[in-house]
């Protein structure tokens, strides 16, 4: 296999990034997304876009967040921080 047939096209990585990180079935479910936009990832990524405000659908997820989560009982593990940091999914 050559260079060439080893990499996806662009539409293939947009496809293999939306269902990744945007299944449809739950964005649809919650109205996110809409019955015409199942199979059409660009349609898709644009409603991401237009909604978080960013110029590419791979902006989502690249910077580190903090969040406070919350554990059953009440009761973390003995060392769990109070604030949970979540990496980037490009790190």
């Amino acid at each position: 296999m050559n260079k060439k047939e080893n990499t996806l096209s662009k539409q293939e990585l947009l496809e293999s990034f939306m269902k990744e990180f945007f299944p449809f079935k739950v964005f649809k479910k919650c109205g996110f997304f809409t019955k015409e936009m199942k199979g059409d990832y660009s349609a898709q990524a644009e409603r991401v876009c237009n909604y978080f405000g960013y110029d590419t659908v791979y902006e989502y997820g690249s910077e580190e967040m903090r969040a406070h989560l919350s554990y059953v009982d009440n009761e973390r593990e003995k060392g769990e921080p109070f604030v949970t940091t979540i990496k980037s999914i490009y790190d």
